[in-house]
């Protein structure tokens, strides 16, 4: 998916704030018209707390018109992901309110580790649920042989 950047205004905790992404590839418009012609819907990401990180297509002209396009890109998060995000961005709410700078490096380090804990619980699930089946089966097989005898 190729996208193009479009400025947006900022929101904080807002799921229509922050930087806006054209799809050039599927562009989608909206019913609102500007100038004579179709407006092209953008790409924008929700940070409210039950769609954090979420991205969405939605109405450029959102505070001055409400054309009501508004289609989800992304699937549904898990509620362990939600969980995390949601506390990431009180970490950096938390963090932004100091007076120093915000390091993008220490942030990204963070978020990767994040990546991987949630990659790391999804291989541990994965191995368990391998376990459980491998020892019904096999309890099945057992049953099945004593009931032969």
């Amino acid at each position: 998916m190729s996208f193009n950047s479009v400025s947006g205004g900022c929101g904080s905790g807002s799921s229509r704030g922050g930087r806006q992404f054209q799809d050039l590839q599927n562009p989608r418009f909206c019913e609102c018209h500007t100038d004579g012609k179709r407006t092209r819907a953008v790409i924008m990401t929700s940070w409210t707390d039950e769609n954090p990180g979420r991205r969405f297509y939605g109405c450029r002209n959102w505070k001055t018109k409400n054309c009501g396009l508004f289609d989800w890109i992304d699937e549904p998060m898990t509620e362990r992901a939600k969980d995390i995000i949601n506390e990431l961005k009180i970490m950096k709410n938390k963090e932004s309110s100091n007076s120093e700078p915000m390091d993008v490096e220490m942030e990204f380090a963070k978020i990767w580790n994040v990546i991987q804990m949630l990659k790391e619980d999804s291989i541990k699930n994965m191995k368990k649920t391998r376990l459980v089946t491998t020892m019904l089966i096999v309890s099945w097989m057992c049953m099945a042989c004593y009931a032969l005898v």
